[in-house]
């Protein structure tokens, strides 16, 4: 194969920020301070993620000057598995306030002297919590299995939050999950996109390959019509499937890239000849995984869109070695 022009240019898109949040919050409502809201209503990319369950020892729990000590437990195969903690800061209502553990022991409720419930802790969001600050790699409960990626532009302009409150694939999961795997935990991350980039790489070598005014001005077009929000959450959402291939999508997991997809018609329009989609999970100290990729807190998707027409893309360089882990239709 050839380079078609000198010039090959990519269309890139990276997180720009992150909410995680459990299924059951996510379900049970709440209020949501106005920052947050504005975020959430433009995190339009979700995936829904499974990983241990924890829950609390009850009997190891001590809270004494606004920090809490105790014994996190969660199971693998039926196995348990202890993380003990201190010097957790959580401040309670009143300085006389009790707090309790019941069963399932997923969290921990604290009760004011009057009896009226006061703020809780549950053993995700501490979890989560502790391992960001911890910082020591990939372990049980940062590793998250990557089960379905979606959007929520489809039908009409709605946050993944809303999508996501009456999704039937997300109750199949919680349904299949709480069944085959009960010790498992359904974990939803909502993303926003807003790191847009235009990647450009010129071909020296490349003896044959078009170096007119075509060649120019087929790239100032490109880059002055980038595809709009609707067509780039697609394409979005198609990269991280066919990436992840995870066991609940059915579209996008293999046949894609392929110029049969409206997804990507954006792109031929444009003449792209490749997508790369990042996912930065470093500031939050999480790992995705699943059947086809290794548990990793960066993830790129390198989408070579043009294989199929028998043409070198923005990846390749004339007498270079392909670069690895190109995914082609």
């Amino acid at each position: 194969m050839k380079r078609k022009f000198v010039t090959e240019y990519a269309l890139g898109y990276m997180n720009s920020f992150t909410s995680i949040v459990t299924a059951h919050q996510l379900l049970l409502g709440g209020r949501v301070n106005p920052v947050d809201q504005q975020n959430l209503d433009k995190s339009h990319i979700y995936i829904i993620t499974a990983r241990p369950q924890p829950f609390f020892k009850p009997e190891t729990l001590r809270h004494e000057g606004g920090l809490l000590s105790g014994v996190v437990c969660y199971r693998i195969d039926g196995k348990e598995h202890e993380i003990p903690f201190e010097g957790f800061h959580w401040t309670l209502d009143d300085e006389a306030s009790k707090i309790e553990c019941r069963y399932p022991y997923r969290e921990i409720c604290s009760f004011n002297p009057d009896g009226q419930e006061g703020t809780y802790l549950p053993a995700s969001m501490l979890t989560f919590r502790y391992l960001q600050e911890d910082r020591s790699g990939a372990v049980d409960l940062n590793r998250y299995e990557v089960l379905y990626v979606g959007q929520s532009l489809g039908q009409g302009n709605r946050s993944a939050p809303e999508r996501l409150k009456n999704h039937s694939t997300l109750q199949k999961i919680l349904a299949l999950t709480n069944h085959d795997y009960p010790d498992k935990e359904i974990m939803i991350f909502m993303y926003q996109f807003e790191h847009d980039q235009f990647f450009t790489s010129m071909d020296g070598r490349a003896k044959d390959a078009n170096n007119t005014n075509q060649n120019e001005s087929r790239l100032i077009n490109a880059m002055r019509n980038r595809p709009n929000k609707k067509q780039k959450i697609g394409m979005i959402e198609a990269g991280l499937i066919r990436y992840f291939q995870p066991h609940y999508n059915e579209i996008f997991k293999i046949k894609f890239p392929s110029a049969k997809h409206k997804t990507l018609k954006s792109c031929y329009d444009l003449d792209v000849s490749s997508l790369v989609i990042e996912l930065a999970c470093q500031e939050l100290n999480y790992y995705f995984y699943s059947p086809t990729v290794t548990a990793k807190n960066h993830h790129i998707a390198k989408i070579d869109l043009v294989a199929s027409q028998k043409r070198l893309s923005f990846f390749n360089a004339t007498g270079f070695n392909e670069m690895p882990d190109i995914i082609k239709g």
